[in-house]
């Protein structure tokens, strides 16, 4: 992985992760202005307050399910810095290598005998990538969730529909509401095709 592909996601997840926790905000706070149209007009539109609820419970999932995404970053910037640090340390060896001779290059850097900085590079390298993968893992949950918040909002229209002679305007909240969760649904997408584009070109290259 490249450190211009490592600074990508980075800037990627926190865009990714602000654009979640506002969206999801803002459909918490449209499933509470339902909720309150639903107290005013009592029974009429029961049906609608449980859709209103189904949105506040699925949009706290959702946030709890999208926490991961930024604590995987920092371990995946760990094992890519290492593996950056013994890249260096391999071409350090080689040159030193070219000029002091193989036996004298060892007496300073080998351990053990070894020296071998290709194996260790290759494993630094699995690391970050099988780290990149459960973050593409935790994508993928995210997604899921997202498909079941954009079932309630169909609900929620359909109850809108049904409660339109009461004269509460739950239909443009539904709107509202299909729209912020559509934002995240296309944040979520970009970021999953991002990532795994990182982690095509990366297993190319090893």
């Amino acid at each position: 992985m490249e450190i211009k592909n490592m600074m990508e996601i980075m800037d990627l997840s926190y865009q990714t992760r602000r654009t979640i926790e506002h969206s999801l905000h803002e459909i918490d706070r449209r499933a509470l202005n339902a909720m309150v149209l639903v107290k005013r007009h009592g029974k009429k539109l029961a049906g609608y307050g449980v859709v209103a609820q189904a949105f506040r419970e699925q949009a706290a999932r959702l946030k709890e399910a999208a926490s991961p995404l930024e604590r995987s970053i920092a371990p995946l910037v760990r094992a890519q810095m290492r593996v950056l640090q013994h890249r260096r340390n391999a071409e350090l060896f080689l040159r030193t290598e070219q000029t002091l001779g193989r036996e004298k290059t060892c007496a300073l850097f080998c351990r053990g005998g070894g020296g071998s900085w290709q194996k260790v590079i290759a494993t630094e390298e699995a690391e970050a990538l099988n780290i990149l993968r459960a973050l593409i893992q935790t994508v993928i949950w995210l997604q899921e969730g997202i498909l079941e918040q954009e079932y309630v909002v169909t609900i929620g229209r359909i109850e809108a529909a049904l409660s339109e002679a009461s004269g509460a305007p739950l239909m443009r909240v539904s709107q509202e509401m299909g729209v912020a969760v559509g934002t995240v649904r296309e944040a979520i997408w970009k970021y999953r095709n991002h990532l795994e584009e990182v982690l095509h070109e990366s297993d190319i290259s090893i």
